[in-house]
């Protein structure tokens, strides 16, 4: 059962990044079809789904990784809380092209960081929180360099 939920949420990883792909495209080209049903509340149900997988597996997980009492669980969430911002803000709060496209770079950057982070077997051992934290230094490093 564990399984169908870790594929499950790693769909729904690919379907929330291809909905903000064609949403982003469609932003720029100043689309009315961005309007779409399927783009607006597509992306909401996913983010819903992706977080109830998220627990599921927190509470199942055979690894016993817990966000708040290992850094793996917490920069995984961190991850995804940011990456969500980076998304709004590409395709909500930015009103020139080149914020927009700081965001979209952002938004790639966390979640190439979070799924670094969640193929990154030694950083899931206990005792192994070191690692965690020099993936977090690295990423806040990286986005004040974006920035």
């Amino acid at each position: 059962m564990y399984m169908i939920f870790k594929h499950a949420h790693l769909t729904i990883i690919a379907l929330t990044f291809l909905l903000f792909i064609v949403s982003f495209i469609l932003t720029l080209k100043q689309s009315d079809k961005v309007n779409h049903k399927i783009l607006k509340i597509g992306p909401h149900i996913l983010y819903t789904l992706f977080v109830a997988t998220f627990i599921y597996m927190l509470i199942v997980n055979p690894l016993n990784l817990y966000p708040f009492v290992n850094g793996w669980g917490s920069s995984k969430l961190a991850g995804f809380v940011f990456y969500v911002l980076s998304i709004t803000f590409a395709l909500k709060w930015a009103k020139s092209t080149i914020w927009r496209y700081a965001g979209l770079v952002s938004a790639i950057f966390w979640i190439a960081m979070s799924a670094r982070l969640g193929f990154a077997d030694h950083i899931k051992t206990k005792g192994a929180l070191e690692d965690a934290q020099t993936y977090i230094e690295f990423a806040q490093s990286s986005l004040v360099a974006l920035c």
